[in-house]
């Protein structure tokens, strides 16, 4: 049952927050279509938790416009504002029952007895949390504290619901159970989701639209499919995908490329990098760009093969288990229109990127 009819469109425009001589973001353009998706995505220290805070308004931008919904929210208060959040500690108070942490906003808002008992109930049900109602958050796992949270979220019927690393306190398994949960639920909803994770699996794997930010500023805005596919740097290309992108010389490379396998290679100018995905190489026996095995790592479904060539290292992911051993000379081979290339100044792609013209319809 969706209870938004107008999910909330966001925009961002030249946002800019600085202290001091530090900016922690930089002149931030980007667009999030109502009732989709989108994760901010990033090292520590990169501006997409203080870009969230900016959105929700705990930070005073110093420069740009924050649209929501159609309305310029730029310098009014998080009430003011539409929106809803969820924070990595949960921030639940820990003297009273699930059911009144979960209405607690609502009550401060005056919600009369009845909508707030529907609203609880709605919401309970969908997060399967309706036995715990009474209990205290102590008496709670970290799952069933994160799912009071989203309780919270969902009771205030908020268009856009913000959400800072909620998932970071829980277990791998448990991790993995509520991005499902979460995205299943955002979809339901048709809420206007904006999500920060520095793990590239939650981005990848529950996004509409990834956005990767560097140094306050967004590197690349895309679907999880074209920024995997698509990097338009290396920085991109480093950050997205377990293990990462190779990025090597595409000089050295050449330098042993036999003339019967040039092919394989790109023809760009002197001082490229090439860019190649490891399960994208393949090894054959003699027909190939010479290599040498430096190590072998068993991973169980796949083993990465850490390779030599032409000085340059290279990862190659092998299914399953291999008879290849350290020290054997191995060819490396791979469909001739997959790799990227990219300037070796700027680290930008070689092949010019159009700005994104698709917009993010949820899924």
């Amino acid at each position: 049952m969706n209870h938004l009819k107008h999910p909330a469109h966001l925009e961002l425009s030249n946002l800019t927050k600085s202290w001091g001589d530090t900016t922690a973001v930089n002149q931030v353009n980007l667009s999030v279509t109502g009732g989709s998706f989108t994760v901010l995505l990033g090292p520590s220290g990169c501006g997409k938790s203080t870009t969230l805070r900016l959105i929700a308004g705990l930070e005073e931008a110093t420069s740009g416009q924050i649209s929501i919904g159609g309305r310029d929210v730029t310098h009014r208060s998080p009430a003011q504002r539409d929106i809803s959040m969820v924070f990595q500690n949960y921030a639940l108070f820990p003297h009273i029952s699930v059911a009144e942490n979960i209405l607690f906003g609502l009550k401060v808002r005056k919600v009369g007895r009845a909508e707030r008992d529907g609203r609880l109930k709605h919401a309970a049900d969908l997060l399967g949390i309706s036995h715990l109602l009474e209990r205290k958050p102590s008496q709670l796992s970290g799952g069933q504290q994160q799912r009071v949270a989203l309780g919270r979220a969902i009771v205030s019927q908020k268009p856009v619901c913000l959400m800072d690393e909620p998932l970071s306190n829980l277990d791998a398994k448990l991790r993995q159970e509520m991005r499902v949960e979460l995205r299943a639920l955002q979809q339901q909803l048709g809420l206007t989701m904006v999500y920060v994770t520095h793990d590239q699996t939650e981005a990848i794997t529950m996004a509409d639209q990834v956005v990767l930010m560097n140094n306050g500023q967004v590197e690349q805005a895309a679907s999880p499919k074209e920024i995997y596919e698509r990097p338009a740097s290396v920085f991109t290309a480093r950050f997205i995908g377990t293990p990462p992108m190779n990025i090597v010389s595409l000089d050295a490379i050449r330098s042993v490329t036999p003339l019967t396998v040039q092919h394989l290679l790109p023809k760009t100018s002197v001082g490229s990098r090439l860019g190649l995905r490891p399960e994208d190489i393949r090894l054959t026996g003699e027909n190939g760009i010479p290599g040498q095995v430096l190590s072998l790592e068993y991973m169980g479904a796949d083993t990465l093969a850490n390779c030599s060539v032409g000085g340059e290292k290279m990862l190659v992911r092998v299914k399953g288990t291999t008879e290849l051993k350290p020290g054997q000379t191995v060819g490396l081979t791979w469909d001739a229109e997959i790799p990227a290339t990219f300037h070796g100044d700027t680290g930008k792609r070689r092949e010019e990127i159009k700005p994104a013209e698709v917009q993010f319809e949820p899924a």
